[in-house]
């Protein structure tokens, strides 16, 4: 989408051109050059173009912002967008009231979650996104409580200011960075505002490794339904730092957390028992495995691996179970012949600490049969085992 044709899309021919399309239910990704042929006729070429991709966005979006249908997005900002539920929520690092900066801010999925308790300065150097922006916070009436500011913030000062948060580029040329001083900017540009900024935070890829955690700051992973969503840093002055926490997010609005103890006894170790249990990916990554486990009397089949297992049922927000029917050393023949006295026709195969790919042991079975089994492959003290489940 171009500047000129976002802005048309603001004009009342604009607004009356994306109602239509978006109450006709035969515009799709597929169809969108017929549509962008038959518009043009009409309309001029960066209007259609905005139009459609703007429709078909608000439709995309729904699964990340309740307010899809009055928002305005660009493909790649969508995709990169913090979902309105986790945004929400890291509200919470903030006191009511503050004065906050936005680095970095795009078209606003965070600086507009903030905007609804705090005053925010948004900034960026993308022209077209700070446009988006502002239309996105006077469509959802929080115009007054964002200043939006095209500039360079890496060069700013913030004292003054209650908080800040920093979403940094974390792909080049479509492709992931991994390296956090690689990050646009790098992360160790946080560094000039600790003695400025009381809070800050930094949102920083998933799989950050553990020596690439700058001293002082705490790491939180936070999921949603089940996936990771994100991870981020925090800093707050006068603390210790270093904690690690979990946060699970739902849907439904429920909120649950653990904080990681890095005094807590690794988890015992076990041959599987009635039920298995697989932790959130933001326990697991938070390194809480074992605060779960002890929590709920779980052991482990395997130190280096995040199952867990336990003869009593165990129902927690934080955990996913099967119930485990069949579980022996893992052999392909073995295995095969189980699954044909099952008469299993169709397997879905789950996978932790095992080499073998969920195509390539479907493919190797050779199975015929009316029914259907998950099958889990993984390992109990170093030895691979494979299990055959069913979920609770």
């Amino acid at each position: 989408m171009e500047i000129e044709g976002f802005r048309w899309l603001l004009s009342a021919a604009g607004q009356q051109l994306l109602a239509e399309l978006s109450a006709d239910p035969e515009l799709n990704e597929a169809n969108f050059l017929r549509y962008t042929t038959k518009l043009r006729k009409r309309y001029p070429a960066e209007a259609v173009t905005a139009a459609l991709e703007t429709s078909l966005l608000r439709r995309a979006a729904q699964a990340k912002f309740p307010q899809a249908s009055q928002l305005y997005f660009t493909r790649e900002a969508l995709e990169q967008a913090t979902p309105w539920l986790v945004a929400n929520y890291r509200q919470r690092h903030f006191a009511a009231g503050s004065r906050l900066a936005d680095l970095g801010c795009s078209i606003g999925g965070d600086a507009l979650a903030l905007a609804q308790s705090c005053h925010v300065l948004a900034l960026d150097r993308d022209p077209l996104r700070l446009a988006l922006l502002a239309a996105n916070a006077q469509a959802l009436g929080l115009s007054n409580n964002i200043a939006i500011q095209e500039a360079d913030f890496t060069s700013l000062e913030f004292a003054g200011y209650d908080g800040l948060f920093i979403d940094p580029a974390r792909r080049s040329n479509g492709k992931r960075i991994w390296d956090v001083e690689h990050y646009q900017p790098p992360l160790s540009t946080l560094e000039r505002w600790r003695k400025q900024v009381p809070i800050h935070g930094a949102k920083v890829a998933p799989g950050i490794p553990d020596d690439a955690v700058p001293a002082g700051y705490d790491l939180e992973f936070v999921s949603l339904d089940g996936d990771l969503r994100e991870a981020s840093l925090w800093w707050h002055a006068g603390q210790g730092g270093g904690q690690r926490k979990a946060v699970v997010l739902t849907s439904a609005g429920n909120e649950f957390s653990l904080i990681a103890n890095p005094e807590q006894a690794a988890a015992a170790l076990s041959e599987p028992c009635a039920y298995l249990y697989e932790p959130d990916p933001a326990v697991i990554r938070a390194h809480a495995v074992a605060d779960l486990a002890a929590q709920h009397n779980l052991a482990q089949f395997d130190a280096s691996i995040a199952y867990l297992t336990s003869d009593n049922l165990v129902q927690s927000p934080l955990l996913r179970v099967w119930q485990i029917e069949q579980w022996m050393p893992f052999n392909l023949k073995a295995l095969r012949h189980a699954l044909q006295e099952r008469e299993v026709g169709r397997v879905t195969v789950k996978k932790r600490g095992s080499p073998i790919t969920p195509e390539e042991l479907s493919k190797q079975l050779r199975l015929k049969g009316r029914n259907e089994q998950t099958v889990v492959l993984t390992k109990l003290q170093g030895q691979p085992i494979v299990l055959l489940v069913k979920m609770r």
